[in-house]
C-alpha cells in the first residue's frame, strides 16, 4: 500500500516551505519588472495558500 497522506502533507510542506523562500528572495531581487513581481505574489499567494492548507490538515490529525 502507499504513503499516508500525513508524510505526503510534511514532505510537500518542506518543498513549499523551501519555494517561498526562494519566492521571497526573488521578490526582493530590484531588477525585476512589475509583470515579473505581480507573478511572483501571485506565484507566493498560492504557496502560502498550500501550506496553509496543509497545516490545517495536519493539525486536524491531532485533535
Amino acid at each position: 500500500m502507499g504513503r499516508d497522506l500525513e508524510s505526503i502533507y510534511r514532505e510537500l510542506k518542506v518543498v513549499k516551505t523551501k519555494e517561498l523562500e526562494e519566492c521571497n528572495k526573488e521578490l526582493n531581487c530590484p531588477d525585476y519588472n512589475s509583470l515579473i513581481r505581480k507573478a511572483l505574489m501571485t506565484y507566493k499567494h498560492d504557496l502560502l495558500e498550500s501550506l496553509e492548507m496543509y497545516d490545517l490538515y495536519l493539525e486536524s490529525q491531532f485533535i
